[in-house]
Parts: C-alpha cells; structure tokens; sequence
C-alpha cells in the first residue's frame, strides 16, 4: 500500500483486488467489505507524486488518526461528509479540498455517505525541482508557494482538472507521462492562484472603503437573513456593484454571495443546538421563506441535512 494512505486502509480492511475497467495497468486498486465497502485506487509511478481516487462507503462513523509524510495534496470531493479535527475545517461535498501536510492528520468521516473523491499528492522534493525550474528564487519555502490551499473556493480550472482524472471506460491508454502532466498542470494552476492572491493582498483600499465593506460584514455577521440587495448595498457605501463586489472580494478574501451563505450556515448550526427550534424557525431566521431551500442549501454545504446535523451534535461520538 502507499506510504501516504497505508494506515487508513489497513484500518478499513481493504486489500489489493483487479483494477475496474478504464484503469491502465499504472493503477493500483484495492477493495473492503468490512469497516468500508468499495474500493480506493492508486497511482504512483515513482517516488515524487501520486493520484488517489476514493470510492466508498464507510459503515459506521469513523474517526481516523495516523502520522503523514510531508506532502501536499488537492482533492476534489464529489461526496463526502466529515470534519477534519487537526484544523476544525468541515469536509463538505462538491468542493476542493488542499492542504500542506507536515505531521499527523486526525479526521471523522460520516457513515453511510458516499465518500466519492480524487486527489493529487506530492511529494516535498518535485515541489522543490518544479520551483526552482519554472519560479526559481520567487518562493523562499516550498510551502509559501502553495498558500492558496487554504481558500479553494472558484477554482473551476482545478476542479476541472481533477475531475477529469477518474478513469472511464477507454482511458486504459493512457500513459505516465500523461498523469504527469495533469500534476504539474495542477501544480502551476495553484502556484499562479497564490501569486494573484498575493498581488491582491497587497492592493491596498482606501480607507474609507475598506472601512465601509467592513461595516457591512459586521451587519451581514449580525444578521445573515437580511442582507440588502448588491445594488442597494453598492448605493450604501458609495460605490458601482463591481466595485463594490471587487473590494468586499478583497477584504474578505471571499465573494458576497459566498460570504452570506457561510453566514447562514454557522447561524444555522447554533440555532441547530436549540432543541425547541424547528427546522422551519430557522429557514426564517437565515432568510430563507422555505424550508426545504434551506435544506438543501445547508447539506450542499456541510454534506448533512439540518435534521442530520442536530442528531449528530446530540451524540458528537456516536459510532
């Protein structure tokens, strides 16, 4: 097995079976029936990189902690529901997901949810190589080049990229060469979303504007229901809507749009808590007339329904 994932799948059951149609012979697969049904499949051609595609069911709950090589890594999560507890980040479907890793990694996975993903993982040395080649002397640590993990929201191009490495019925022909590719294609993709985010921090906003969008994070934080229109909140703080739009991205680090249903989100689960409050109270209280929009707009971000999650935080350690 692979030295990054080795200990979550022993911990699984999973052992080596025959790769599913459209996977060249490159790729390693292996398959459980036991703490986890389905198969995970690996490429690793040689020491510096790797593809990882998960396709599973865990059966119960699981919380999972080992030690990790140093590597970075890039995943796009189809499905999947879980909390990554070395950082306190939710691991949510339809998303990417990026981390550094230099240490140990501790995480619980929900039971009972598709855990559907695939991910790139490299090594620190080709990070290193592939610097110093293509950016030579712009990054002082390998890590500083790949900051913009911490915040994969709008990346269309990656998650592009990464969805289209699960193999298909045909693609049995393809070659190393080729997946070596997509992992530096997805390496410079991430290198270029540092440097613009960069440049962007170091765009400075007048004061005043800074101030204003500032003010009005302060209210959407305080009350996420009732968030103006843009163009009214625009008119607000003096500014054209893509202005606007451009220096909330700016202080923020996030679009509005983006930041309101973050906002929704972290009320919601506080009201979650409250076992006298319904479902249907806290569709209002965020600013939702129905119900079922809300719902659907609260597992589309954490993976879980509003019912589920109550359930989950009155028994946080349920197997």
């Amino acid at each position: 097995m692979d030295t990054i994932h080795g200990g979550s799948l022993r911990v699984s059951g999973f052992h080596e079976v025959t790769s599913p149609e459209g996977f060249c012979p490159l790729w390693r697969s292996y398959s459980s029936q036991e703490g986890a049904i389905g198969f995970f499949h690996v490429l690793a051609p040689h020491d510096g990189w790797q593809i990882a595609i998960h396709d599973f069911t865990l059966v119960h709950d699981m919380i999972l902690g080992f030690p990790l090589p140093e590597y970075l890594s890039v995943t796009w999560h189809d499905s999947i529901a879980g909390e990554d507890l070395t950082t306190g980040r939710r691991i949510q479907p339809k998303s990417l997901w990026g981390f550094y890793s230099d240490g140990a990694w501790r995480g619980r996975i929900r039971g009972g949810v598709p855990v559907r993903s695939v991910g790139i993982e490299v090594k620190p040395a080709m990070s290193r190589d592939y610097l110093e080649q293509e950016y030579g002397g712009q990054f002082e640590h390998v890590r500083d080049a790949f900051v913009s993990l911490s915040d994969m929201t709008d990346f269309p191009e990656l998650r592009s990229l990464l969805q289209g490495l699960w193999p298909l019925a045909g693609d049995e022909r393809r070659s190393s060469l080729y997946y070596e590719g997509k992992v530096l294609q997805a390496m410079g993709l991430i290198i270029e979303r540092t440097r613009i985010q960069q440049t962007g921090r170091r765009r400075s906003l007048p004061r005043r504007d800074r101030e204003q969008i500032l003010k009005i994070v302060e209210r959407i934080d305080q009350d996420p229901a009732a968030v103006p229109r843009l163009a009214d909140l625009a008119w607000e703080t003096c500014m054209s809507p893509t202005k606007f739009k451009e220096s909330f991205r700016v202080v923020t680090g996030l679009s509005l749009t983006r930041y309101v249903r973050r906002a929704r989100v972290e009320r919601a689960e506080v009201l979650l808590r409250q076992p006298e409050a319904t479902v249907q109270g806290i569709a209002r209280a965020v600013g939702y007339s129905r119900a079922s929009s809300f719902s659907e707009m609260f597992r589309s971000e954490t993976g879980m329904s509003p019912s589920e999650y109550r359930q989950e935080r009155a028994n946080p350690w349920r197997p």
